[in-house]
């Protein structure tokens, strides 16, 4: 498949640094790009971010079937299009499995905005209610976090993290911030007091 090359570069150059960041190991996570044509550019299931080829990647319509490529589309598609529902200012979306926002997303405890850039740029990080992959519970109150237009991303309890962003670095750089940050609060805790 040969349509929006240089999307679908862009696209597998963030797999590839999700994948160097540690913010994502085997199948897992998924990422989706909306296109001028009111398409989404977006990743399969079942194929690791570091193996994705340009042919895997699937274009998928508003309602989230697939109308080019071969392969099963995330089953997060749903989540992703419920934050492009709410937010014209979104053309990329990242869901991620970090290790340190994970554990505070396992916990249900929102992550401490320590740093000046992490208070300056995320300004908020919610804490999404627990729901089944790719359900509509999830997607409705996913839709519902990101009806705030100052939320650019989150913690999906029990499970990860949401970013979104104006494109899908943008997003990217979201993601790398929030498990910075997530580590720097965990770090922090356990120094001696000073």
């Amino acid at each position: 498949m040969v349509s929006w090359p240089d999307e679908r570069k862009a696209f597998l150059k963030v797999c590839r640094r999700a994948f160097e960041a540690g913010l994502q190991v085997s199948t897992g996570g998924n990422l989706s790009l909306k296109l001028p044509d009111g398409l989404y550019l977006v990743k399969p299931s079942g194929i690791a971010l570091y193996d994705l080829t340009a042919e895997d990647l699937l274009l998928a319509d508003a309602a989230g079937k697939t109308v080019a490529g071969s392969g099963k589309p995330t089953k997060e598609i749903g989540t992703h299009l419920s934050i492009y529902r709410r937010r014209a200012d979104v053309g990329g979306v990242v869901h991620y499995h970090p290790p340190y926002a994970t554990a505070f997303a396992v916990s249900a405890r929102t992550i401490p905005l320590l740093t000046v850039h992490a208070e300056r740029i995320l300004g908020s990080l919610p804490v999404i209610p627990p729901g089944p992959e790719g359900s509509e519970t999830l997607g409705r109150q996913v839709e519902e976090t990101f009806a705030d237009p100052r939320i650019k991303a989150a913690l999906l309890a029990g499970h990860g993290i949401l970013a979104a962003g104006r494109d899908l670095t943008e997003a990217q750089n979201l993601a790398e911030l929030v498990e910075e940050t997530a580590k720097i609060a965990f770090l922090t805790d356990r120094l001696p007091p000073g």
